[in-house]
């Protein structure tokens, strides 16, 4: 019982954790003191430093000798590095995910595609609105077979993420992301591999030059 009880912890600190570096609560080059992490985040020192280690092998954490763990830095460099490999994964797994695609993986998409439009016709939380951008892109490759492919993109994905996050926070993009979702959808929708891939790699590319410019402006 008490090592159920270790794995869900550290499950939990897991998630928490990550879910706070791509956020931005926890900040680019922040130190991350174990004793620190217990008061804001209230899980215990074992399952924080399994959490820890998870991260770095996803190369959300550093770790410096006799320093500690820190939060990785974040660059222009390494945005564009990210963009570049997150086209590479995210039109594999397309090209895969529509060909095999039935009617419960269409249905999946239409369910997610008029989830994101809503929240972005409203004008929602921006949490919420990456919450379901997040849905319609998982949905969009839900049918690849892959599950290697499918969890380096998962990952890559988070590590963009991250980068959005820190550019909405320097203002707005002036992009019209929800008319870009909409031409994504449509050509998926239509089976047609090429543009759809073609359109989500204009997507993300415009994601990683939005992120440069806030990050370097």
């Amino acid at each position: 019982m008490e090592q159920q009880t270790f794995v869900t912890d550290a499950e939990s600190a897991y998630a928490t954790l990550r879910q706070a570096i791509v956020t931005g609560a926890l900040k680019p080059d922040r130190k991350l003191k174990i004793a620190e992490l217990r008061s804001e985040f209230g899980f215990g020192a074992a399952p924080l430093r399994e959490a820890l280690s998870r991260l770095i092998g996803e190369r959300a954490v550093v770790q410096q000798s006799n320093r500690g763990f820190y939060v990785r830095s974040a660059t222009a460099a390494e945005v564009e590095d990210l963009g570049r490999v997150r086209i590479l994964l995210e039109t594999e797994a397309l090209r895969d995910s529509l060909a095999r695609g039935d009617d419960a993986w269409e249905a999946q998409l239409v369910a997610a595609y008029h989830s994101l439009r809503l929240a972005e016709d409203r004008a929602t939380s921006a949490q919420e609105i990456e919450t379901r951008n997040r849905a319609f892109h998982d949905a969009l490759v839900s049918a690849a077979t892959s599950d290697w492919l499918l969890d380096l993109r998962g990952q890559i994905y988070a590590h963009h993420e991250r980068y959005r996050h820190l550019s909405r926070s320097l203002g707005p993009s002036g992009r019209d992301t929800p008319a870009e979702h909409a031409a994504i959808y449509e050509a998926a929708i239509a089976r047609d591999v090429e543009a759809t891939c073609a359109l989500t790699a204009q997507h993300i590319e415009l994601t990683t030059v939005t992120a440069v410019k806030a990050m370097q402006g």
